[in-house]
Formats: structure tokens, sequence, C-alpha cells
């Protein structure tokens, strides 16, 4: 009896440590960042925090949808969008005296952006499929690509102080190099100094440089396909996750180990994959030592699995089962 209660202690503990960490990681990736606002008057500083808020609202919004539609294309034009709200959002936060300079951004583009986004999600629900709606969606999409540029000029706009003041002192630092006889002109590269040193023309860095295109490298996971075989997907469906989807895919990871190390009897962790009859079957068979024991040698296996393997396996081909099941609704 003894043995029975600890063991459900274990069980009830790892549990808990698991969802608390996910709820804990949810939290953290949706809070609303406070500005250090403690030397600005307070109508002003709540004026400012509002606008942030605002900002960093709509910005998950639009995170949010950007990691459950469907549409691939739209996915990886929110992805570009997303990167630069992100940088300048991070640029805000940590110069707060700079959001009234957003306005546009805040106010209008962002706006506009989830405005769009939420229209787009109204006309994928109706699966209509007409004229009419396909050049809407394009159009949609044209435009989200327009506000991307539209983004990183407000961004510029907000660093135009700073641009200002770093180009004066370049030049200032110009004029009393040569003053003093030391020349800032430059020279071509692969030019060898007196000293056999490779100088580098900084004025060529943003030429094009003419070699052959770069090897794209793909994990072991995304080679499964038979030698010759031309696989028929866009290529940036093949593209790896975004990088700062990392930590959370990480996480996932660990916890689906977890579950099957510890409560694969019972099928734990095929309810979490979503492999809901796997999971009775698991669960039916709990009185046996073999759920068990499968579910140990499963969580190892997720363990030391490299990341990019169980996100191709475990959460890329999820999604793609879920697009697959609502087209053919």
């Amino acid at each position: 009896m003894d043995d029975i209660l600890n063991y459900l202690i274990v069980i009830l503990m790892t549990t808990g440590v698991i969802f608390g960490g996910k709820a804990f990681w949810d939290w953290k990736k949706n809070r609303t960042p406070r500005l250090d606002l403690t030397e600005l008057e307070a109508e002003r500083a709540q004026y400012l925090q509002e606008n942030f808020d605002k900002a960093t609202a709509d910005y998950n919004f639009l995170e949010e949808a950007r990691v459950n539609i469907s549409d691939r294309e739209l996915a990886a034009q929110l992805r570009r969008l997303q990167r630069t709200a992100k940088n300048l959002l991070n640029h805000l936060e940590k110069n707060p005296e700079r959001i009234a300079l957003a306005y546009k951004f805040i106010d209008y583009y962002q706006d506009r952006a989830v405005k769009i986004v939420k229209q787009y999600q109204e006309l994928e629900d109706t699966e209509l499929s007409t004229d009419k709606v396909q050049d809407l969606k394009a159009r949609m999409k044209q435009m989200l690509a327009a506000l991307d540029a539209a983004y990183q000029d407000q961004f510029e706009h907000i660093l135009n102080d700073q641009i200002i003041s770093a180009d004066a002192e370049l030049k200032v630092m110009e004029q009393q190099l040569n003053a003093e006889g030391i020349q800032t002109k430059t020279i071509d590269v692969g030019a060898v100094d007196e000293y056999g040193n490779v100088r580098i023309d900084t004025d060529l860095l943003d030429r094009p440089i003419e070699s052959e295109p770069p090897r794209k490298f793909f994990p072991q996971g995304m080679q499964r396909r038979r030698r010759g075989e031309v696989d028929a997907r866009p290529i940036d469906d093949l593209s790896l996750f975004p990088e700062e989807d990392r930590p959370q895919i990480v996480q996932t990871k660990l916890i689906q180990s977890a579950l099957a190390i510890f409560l694969g009897s019972f099928g734990a962790h095929k309810f979490y994959q979503g492999k809901t009859l796997q999971g009775v079957i698991y669960f039916l068979l709990s009185w046996t030592l073999l759920p068990g024991l499968i579910g140990t040698l499963e969580g190892i296996r997720y363990l030391f699995m490299p990341v990019e393997d169980f996100y191709d396996q475990y959460i890329r081909d999820k999604g793609k089962g879920k697009r697959d099941k609502r087209n053919r609704r």
C-alpha cells in the first residue's frame, strides 16, 4: 500500500511540475512588459504605457495567428512582418520616450495588419474558393508585404536622430583624421599591404558577391524520401522552424519525454500528442508491463532526439495532419 501511495505521489508531483512549467512559459511569453517610466510625468507615462500595451497586444494576436494559420505563404509573410515588429518593440521597451514617434506603427500599420488577418481568417472559415475570394486573399497578402516595408520605414524614422548623430560623428572623425594626414579612403578587396595582410574594402560590402549558390542543409529527419524522388513540396515548406520557436519546441520535447517515462503505462504521452486511440490502448493495457516498458523506451528516444527531427516528426507532421483533415471537410 505504501509503495502504491509513493508511486501516486511521484506521478502527481511530476505532472504538477510539467504543467506548472508550461503555464509559467505561456505566461512569460504572453505577458506585457512594464516600461521604466519613473522619470516621466504621470499623465505622459500613462499615455506611453497604454500605447505600448496596445502595440504588444496586436503583436501577440498576429503571432498567435501566424502559428495557427494554415496558409503557408501567408504564415511566411507574417513571420517577416513579426520579425521587424519584434525588433521595433524591443527598441521601444528600452527607449520608452520614443513610443510617441511610433504612432503610425501602433495606431495604423499594425492595427491594419490585425484587421487584414482577421478578415482573412473569416474568409478561411467560409471555405469558399471562388475567383473573387481567391483574388481578395491574394490582395491581402500583397498588402501585408507592403506593410512590411512600412514597418521598416517607421523603424528607420524612429532611429532618425540616432542615425543623424552617428553620421555626423563619423564625418567629424573623417575630417580630423584627414587633417592629421591619415587617409580614410578604402582600398580594393584583396589588396596586400607591405606586411602581407589582405585588406577589405568596406565600400564593397553592399555589392552582390558572385559565387555559387549556398547549399541548403536539411536534418536527417527531412531526408526520408527515396533516392531520386523529387519532393513536390514548396521550398518554404522545407525550411526549418524559426529560431525564436526553438525554446518552445524543446519544452514540448521535454514534456513529451517526461510523460512517456513516468506516465507511459497510462498512455499520457499519446494523449498529449493527440493520438487518442493509441492512448486508450495504452491505458487499457496498463495493468501489464508492456505499455510501461514501451513508454520508457519512447521517452528516452524523445529525450535524445535532435530538436529538428522532433519538430519534423511530431510538430510539423501533426500540423499537416490537421490541415489535411480540415481540407477534406
